[in-house]
């Protein structure tokens, strides 16, 4: 990804930042602003997550031999935790033995601390960058991570020194850049949408309101979003001059997800991947969110086919997700 698609955003907000440091204060003082509201905001992805991460660690135990009983785990980009809860819930959980949270938002290392508290794991906390590490670790996880990283090709050659020979690298929750334009992933969104469109629904008054009217009239009384906060501490930082929308900040922070501010990058390549992870061996590859939206938000005729997807292994679904082991 290059930093100059940011250009036209910067020029707009009237940022002096260079499009690198633009993007890393964007995406730091959003993640800050996000880490109190993460978990409740993004509470779909627990039951779809302790899944796919159940499956990944049952191809593990079936391919591979796990000899060492003390693993150190590196949570790359840890948020409040909750991908290494969920990791610890698995087969692999008791082979686990020292944690390494990292993340670039301090706030939300506040919150991973508080859950690291309750699993008995020896553990630190680091906000920095995978760049400044220099221990060795057992098992890396990155979950929801990818699509935030503007250059990828660098970032995986920074896991691939962070990782012992035979680590088992783990990643999943991004967009499926392989699959996002499939024919028959295209035609069971539309069927899926169309569906739900169809039911009837309640409506207020102030659904007839403009929602940027109403962000304006809740910024006038106070009531400000963690969206208007963020752009609060921007302006104030001299980041931009000019207010973003949630979608332009998006388009800042998930950097490889397509939305109407960026429609060149779409996504995280299954095939990028393999062609940049050349000192690892696939162990499996899984996909999910097969009409667009995680399981836990479908009803239960279309939670009944996403399941049937999952347990055939069908790859053309939203979000990829994968696990490797580094050749020895």
């Amino acid at each position: 990804m290059s930093y100059n698609l940011l250009l036209p955003l910067i020029k707009k907000t009237g940022s002096q930042l260079s499009p690198e440091m633009f993007q890393e204060r964007v995406n730091i003082v959003f993640h800050d602003h996000e880490a109190s509201h993460y978990d409740n905001m993004h509470r779909d992805m627990w039951e779809s997550l302790q899944e796919q991460i159940n499956l990944l660690i049952d191809d593990l135990f079936q391919k591979e031999s796990i000899q060492i009983k003390k693993l150190n785990l590196l949570d790359i980009g840890c948020g409040t935790g909750l991908s290494t809860q969920i990791l610890l819930n698995s087969k692999l959980g008791s082979h686990i033995d020292y944690i390494t949270l990292l993340d670039t938002s301090s706030n939300m290392l506040k919150h991973a601390k508080e859950k690291a508290k309750n699993w008995n794991k020896e553990y630190t906390t680091v906000n920095s960058y995978v760049s400044d590490l220099t221990e060795k670790h057992n098992v890396v996880i990155i979950c929801s991570v990818l699509h935030h990283i503007p250059d990828l090709t660098l970032f995986l050659n920074q896991v691939d020194n962070v990782l012992n020979p035979g680590g088992i690298l783990i990643h999943l929750q991004d967009p499926n850049g392989d699959y996002l334009n499939d024919a028959n992933y295209l035609e069971r969104i539309r069927a899926y949408k169309n569906e739900m469109d169809s039911m009837p629904k309640n409506k207020n008054i102030t659904d007839m309101i403009p929602k940027k009217w109403k962000r304006y009239i809740n910024r006038q009384l106070g009531r400000k979003t963690y969206i208007d906060k963020i752009n609060d501490q921007l302006i104030a930082e001299n980041v931009i001059k000019k207010r973003m929308s949630a979608d332009q900040i998006w388009s800042v922070t998930d950097i490889h997800v397509e939305n109407k501010h960026n429609s060149i990058t779409k996504g995280i390549s299954f095939q990028f991947l393999q062609k940049q992870l050349i000192n690892f061996k696939l162990i499996n590859q899984r996909s999910y969110g097969f009409y667009g939206a995680l399981k836990s938000d479908l009803n239960e005729k279309y939670r009944k086919s996403e399941e049937g997807f999952i347990s055939d292994n069908l790859l053309s679904g939203r979000n990829i997700s994968c696990i490797w082991i580094k050749n020895k």
